[in-house]
């Protein structure tokens, strides 16, 4: 069944964006009274076609589902060369994440203003909300601005972890650092570009509170150590 997110909500009818009602009535071709599932204030609705042009939708009963992780988990992410980026949101989207903040760092290879908004941002954005519905989510995540590494180093949250590939099998791994974080905490998770982080950068990550951890004893390229450690976060929260 097909999943929209609620562009505005008026009486007993729910609109969506003009993108996602010409995919709809164009390309899916939906027809009258068909059932689609539409999903406002993390709220899924089973609602019918009760008219095609223009085309209106009418809210029916909600459904009773849980998809969201208990608590928020946030990837600070170094911006990727090629497609690597668009990589990340999507299957990190698949994989619980609420919130993306791309940033540049010393050795991130894309130089863009920290702060700006360019087309890969706005891409980005739409690759969350399609990965949202496609995996049935609640939320769509939230796809920030470029920020710069203090910007970053700046965010809060409960548990605050920067995965150092330089630490690989000398501290513990992020499976291990998890242990005692308690039930609906928010995770803060940094990973660094191709290059890694620097010795610079390292050290003020350690002055800001996060604490450094090892993704295991191979050196993993920078997507999926995002990726990894999502997956590894993830996993956790499911559990507690």
């Amino acid at each position: 069944m097909q999943r929209y997110f609620a562009d505005s909500v008026r009486g007993n009818n729910v609109f969506l964006s003009p993108k996602d009602a010409h995919h709809l009535v164009d390309v899916v071709r939906i027809a009258l009274h068909e059932q689609i599932e539409v999903v406002t204030g993390q709220t899924t609705y089973l609602c019918s076609i009760s008219h095609l042009d223009p085309l209106e939708i009418s809210i029916g009963h909600p459904i009773e589902e849980k998809r969201e992780l208990d608590g928020e988990l946030l990837l600070a992410f170094a911006v990727l060369k090629g497609d690597h980026n668009d990589l990340v949101v999507e299957k990190g989207t698949e994989l619980g994440c609420s919130h993306f903040i791309p940033f540049l760092s010393e050795r991130t290879i894309i130089k863009v203003a920290a702060g700006s908004e360019d087309s890969r941002i706005l891409r980005l954005k739409k690759i969350a909300e399609s990965s949202a519905q496609q995996c049935r989510r609640l939320n769509v995540p939230k796809v920030d601005r470029y920020a710069d590494f203090d910007q970053v180093l700046s965010l809060t949250a409960d548990q605050k972890f920067f995965a150092y590939e330089e630490m690989a099998g000398q501290s513990a791994t992020l499976f291990a650092a998890l242990a005692p974080v308690k039930a609906g905490s928010s995770i803060l998770v940094v990973v660094g570009p191709e290059g890694g982080f620097t010795i610079e950068e390292a050290k003020k990550a350690l002055e800001a509170g996060f604490t450094p951890v090892s993704l295991g004893r191979r050196i993993l390229r920078a997507e999926t150590a995002s990726l990894a450690s999502l997956s590894l976060i993830s996993a956790f929260m499911e559990a507690k």
